[in-house]
């Protein structure tokens, strides 16, 4: 970790911000900041900011920010070791096996990403191949995929018997432990190795800055498994990889959407039709990180399926996933049996448009099933899980906050008319299962019963930290309160934790050291956030001051009200605990907290519901709470 700290301050202070952003950017002096249009969403006034003086930036209109590795996650896409050797790169630093958390215990991504590259090449050299190839080259031809498009994809062949790749690739010095590190090769039960594609079509899979990471094969034979993907590598993960994202990633953000299909030449053929914002998800069901990519470039999705069972139960998983995200979803069922390539080749540009036109809302579409299913149903159970299964879904959605109260009381008026009960039954069947939602959640996540001391705990806290990541010189006046594990979101805990673990080992320290702890794309955000409030506060000490009496005051209401109930317990018990030490207590509480009288104490004994303990010189009146 130290080693990944070090080399984080030696690359920021190589590499500039503002002219990294600028980069992608025009960005103009204003005040002490640049400002500019944002590049990761689409804006006709600028609200993007680049502190130079602090090395972050931070967009008001989508709310983005973070540092220079955050920025190149974003903008890449990618997680926070590439960016680290992105901006290494740039930065003219060596990273060693240590200190590059792009490193796998084997090869390195750069290797694997080498490996793959050479056999892209490889592949599209067999397709091409006038003998290699034929057999390929007339399925692709049936399909309707033209020369130009085979190009712009590097579509090629994985030939069949002998390994093949595996001598070509050992015999350009590839070693066999990285084709097998990069899933190019696999070993059997004896310990040789085989090439992982035979006989198939292959379509490389490639990140936004175009480099392959792995490979989907199409098999040409009869062979079980039609589809094959690159296993997991170091380099290439399934659920977090778009096919055509490199080459649809401008065309997203220009269009505002995004085409979500299910297979490799829908994608393929959407593109060659003009529909360059097409992407495809693997064949496989789409993740909450494919839709968190795409929520970078656009607020709308459409997911185009195939009509049959298999693509509508795909399309209804998806729906959830997306609407999580706060994207704008919309669904359009290819009709006839066919899949979105087969239908382009029938419709051509305007019916794939006159498709996409007619795509339906992701919540009409889940009401439509359903209807359906409930009408369907033979049963009372069957009715009921119909409904439930729509019911959990509103209610998580209204929990992640997705729904407005418009669409909410939409919804409850078609619930309430299919079942035949009041609209009201059916609202507070929601808003029980939005509740129900929310107390499901994380250990720490707000869902404790003390809810005025919950509310003012944690935007003490959050206060505290505010203060701490501009100003940790007046940390010692705090250090006894200022608890990371009392923070409530997992993001604050880690934030709070660097602040303390640096105020601890070095004294004050600068805000650069601070961003050089976090490497989570999240964390950087929040930490920006965290600075800019900070910093508009101002007052330091004395807002400090305050936030540690708001904190005193909940410890207070939290004892209160726990040896509150130790006295009501004895009392039940025929006085089997001692009550005199419990009123004793209670009274010390009561006057200590009463005989402030600075008045962000007094609000704070009021905003937690701290009791007056009311002292009396009569023994049966001692700790009586007002």
């Amino acid at each position: 970790m130290h080693d990944v700290v070090a080399i984080k301050e030696q690359i920021r202070t190589r590499v500039d911000l503002v002219e990294l952003v600028s980069e992608h950017t025009a960005l103009k002096r204003q005040g002490r900041n640049f400002i500019g249009l944002c590049p990761f969403h689409q804006e006709k006034t600028p609200s993007f900011s680049v502190n130079p003086e602090r090395q972050f930036f931070k967009c008001f209109g989508c709310n983005v920010g973070g540092d220079v590795f955050t920025f190149v996650q974003l903008r890449e896409s990618v997680e926070f070791p590439e960016a680290l050797r992105i901006l290494a790169d740039r930065a003219g630093i060596e990273l060693s096996a240590k200190s590059d958390g792009a490193r796998t215990a084997g090869s390195s991504r750069a290797d694997m990403a080498r490996a793959n590259a050479w056999a892209c090449d490889r592949f599209c050299s067999n397709l091409q191949n006038e003998n290699l190839g034929r057999s390929a080259r007339a399925y692709l031809d049936s399909r309707g995929i033209e020369p130009d498009t085979i190009a712009a994809f590097r579509i090629g062949l994985a030939t069949g018997d002998g390994n093949p790749l595996l001598r070509a690739a050992t015999a350009a010095g590839f070693k066999a432990e990285l084709l097998l590190d990069a899933g190019l090769c696999r070993a059997n039960e004896r310990g040789s190795h085989y090439d992982t594609f035979r006989e198939r079509l292959m379509f490389p899979i490639r990140d936004t800055m175009g480099r392959c990471t792995g490979f989907g094969g199409r098999t040409l034979i009869d062979d079980k498994a039609k589809y094959m993907n690159t296993s997991q590598t170091g380099l290439f993960d399934k659920s977090k990889s778009l096919f055509g994202i490199d080459l649809a990633r401008e065309a997203i953000e220009r269009e505002g959407s995004a085409i979500l299909v299910e297979g490799y030449t829908d994608c393929v053929a959407a593109h060659q039709h003009g529909f360059s914002n097409a992407v495809a998800a693997l064949g496989t069901a789409a993740t909450e990180t494919h839709m968190a990519q795409l929520r970078r470039y656009c607020q709308q999705v459409i997911l185009l399926f195939d009509s049959d069972a298999a693509g509508e139960a795909a399309a209804d998983r998806a729906v959830a996933v997306a609407l999580k995200q706060n994207l704008a979803v919309k669904l359009a069922n290819v009709p006839e049996g066919k899949d979105p390539c087969e239908y382009l080749q029938h419709t051509g540009p305007q019916g794939f448009r006159n498709l996409l036109n007619s795509a339906v809302d992701a919540l009409v579409f889940k009401w439509n099933r359903t209807r359906s299913r409930y009408r369907q149903a033979d049963s009372a159970a069957s009715r009921r899980d119909a409904v439930s299964e729509f019911v959990t879904l509103v209610g998580d959605l209204s929990g992640f906050g997705v729904l407005d109260a418009i669409q909410k009381g939409i919804i409850i008026e078609q619930v309430s008319s299919l079942l035949s009960v009041p609209p009201e039954q059916v609202r507070s069947l929601f808003t029980s299962r939005t509740r129900a939602g929310r107390s499901a959640g994380p250990p720490g996540s707000g869902s404790e019963t003390d809810g005025r001391p919950r509310g003012v705990e944690q935007t003490a806290l959050v206060t505290m930290l505010e203060v701490l990541v501009n100003e940790p010189g007046l940390y010692d006046t705090v250090a006894d309160q200022f608890d990371p594990q009392r923070f409530a979101k997992p993001g604050q805990q880690r934030i709070a934790a660097h602040v303390r673990d640096l105020v601890e080992t070095y004294g004050e320290f600068q805000f650069g050291e601070l961003q050089a702890c976090v490497e989570d794309a999240a964390d950087a955000e929040l930490l920006t956030d965290l600075a800019i409030r900070g910093a508009g506060v101002g007052n330091y000490a004395a807002t400090l001051d305050g936030a540690a009496q708001r904190l005193s005051a909940v410890d207070a209401a939290r004892e209160t009200e726990r040896l509150t109930e130790e006295l009501r317990r004895g009392e039940a018990n025929g006085c089997a605990l001692d009550p005199s030490g419990v009123r004793d207590r209670l009274t010390e509480i009561g006057q200590r907290l009463a005989g402030q009288s600075h008045f962000a104490h007094r609000r704070a004994m009021n905003d937690c519901g701290v009791p007056r303990v009311v002292a009396s010189q009569d023994p049966e009146g001692a700790g009586r709470q007002e």
